[in-house]
């Protein structure tokens, strides 16, 4: 059997530890997701604010009030909820006698700080294909 590797992972938002396995591992940086979107957000609000301070932004900024004040605001089944939708917020408590398990697929294993390297830089197996011969004789017969 296998031994699930699992490296710890800080969140970037709240700071929670969370485990994560080498074949669910994609560069996650957030706990749940409603951590990535609340970064997300102050990400692109200091952008806009980086972008408002600007004469081209200041600019449009400006247009785009206009044209605010000009509308009537009507509110459709159409517009977006301001409040995430709470997918995999529910995180255990943190004990020292629990287990480590994934925190997406829910395998247990063991912490280790770094994945190792899985396989590159080994011959492929197209050189050990070539290297086979047919009982029958050479490869073209």
């Amino acid at each position: 059997m296998k031994i699930l590797l699992l490296k710890a992972v800080s969140c970037r938002r709240c700071g929670r530890t969370f485990y994560i396995c080498q074949r669910c591992w994609r560069g996650q940086a957030y706990c749940r997701d409603s951590c990535r979107h609340y970064s997300q957000r102050e990400a692109h609000r200091l952008a806009q604010q980086r972008y408002r301070q600007t004469a081209k932004g200041r600019e449009a900024h400006r247009q785009a009030q206009r044209m605010r004040r000009m509308q009537v605001f009507e509110k459709t089944v159409a517009d977006a909820s301001s409040t995430p939708a709470p997918e995999r917020d529910r995180l255990p408590q943190d004990h020292q006698f629990i287990v480590p398990s994934c925190h997406f697929c829910g395998g247990k294993g063991v912490v280790v700080e770094h994945f190792t390297r899985r396989g590159y830089g080994r011959r492929n197996s197209v050189t050990n294909i070539r290297s086979f011969r047919h009982p029958g004789g050479a490869h073209g017969q």
